[in-house]
């Protein structure tokens, strides 16, 4: 199964109106994708909860297997650890999403959040990469205070590879067991070998992070890497569908 472990469907304040989660799953297809891990966009209005409601019901029409990721804004307080609540309690979500660059929050503030994550035993995912809001030492230190919960970082931890960022992205998953990172844009290919070869290959997954980062051309990233045939296997999926319950 191939699964692209991160897209971003609906209206979306950021990025033009965003696409559905329908267009997202045809483009996916066209990909040789056939499973999705998606969250909701930033609606103009603001409001998360009804995001949640539209991406569900989104995914009810769409055929392929589609994971849910609850958004939340922990700035919201008590109403964003209720609604983190009810995405995985009633609407069946398979985890939840935190943007701290869109919504503006230092990682650390997630804190009481990601605890409602940990109680039900599924990860986080977080856009990884904000100045001062979500840098991978910040990702790491929150990995350490958070060793229950599996935390899955975007673009390789960081928004700038070439330098002291891919430096602190690795030292972070070096250091934090249950962090894992996702490959979109991350356009230093040895990067992601080095993960798959030397660190832990169950903890890379492959995401196209779209619309922010095409889904065809991340695809590509991921299948011109150099990967051992089981290395390929868990990266493309089945690191994706063990974290986020796929079926089959």
């Amino acid at each position: 199964m191939i699964i692209d472990a991160l897209v971003v469907a609906g209206e979306n304040r950021f990025r033009a109106g965003g696409l559905t989660l329908a267009e997202l799953a045809v483009t996916a297809a066209a990909a040789g994708v056939n499973g999705l891990v998606a969250a909701p966009g930033r609606p103009l209005d603001y409001h998360l909860g009804p995001a949640n409601d539209a991406l569900a019901e989104a995914a009810r029409s769409v055929d392929m297997p589609v994971a849910r990721l609850g958004r939340v804004d922990p700035l919201d307080g008590d109403r964003a650890i209720s609604e983190s609540a009810r995405c995985l309690d009633e609407l069946g979500c398979a985890g939840l999403f935190l943007h701290p660059g869109e919504e503006v929050f230092p990682v650390r503030v997630a804190a009481p959040v990601v605890s409602v994550a940990a109680s039900r035993g599924v990860p986080v995912v977080v856009a990884a990469g904000a100045y001062a809001l979500s840098e991978p030492l910040q990702l790491f230190e929150f990995a350490r205070a958070h060793p229950e919960v599996n935390l899955v970082m975007t673009s390789g931890g960081q928004l700038n590879i070439s330098g002291l960022g891919m430096i602190d992205a690795w030292f972070a998953l070096q250091r934090a067991p249950n962090l894992h990172v996702m490959t979109d844009g991350v356009y230093r290919q040895d990067f992601i070998e080095r993960i798959a070869g030397e660190l832990d290959p169950r903890r890379l997954l492959a995401g196209s992070f779209a619309p922010y980062f095409v889904l065809g051309y991340e695809r590509r990233r991921v299948i011109s890497a150099r990967l051992t045939p089981a290395t390929r296997a868990l990266v493309e999926g089945g690191n994706a569908q063990r974290l986020f319950a796929l079926p089959d």
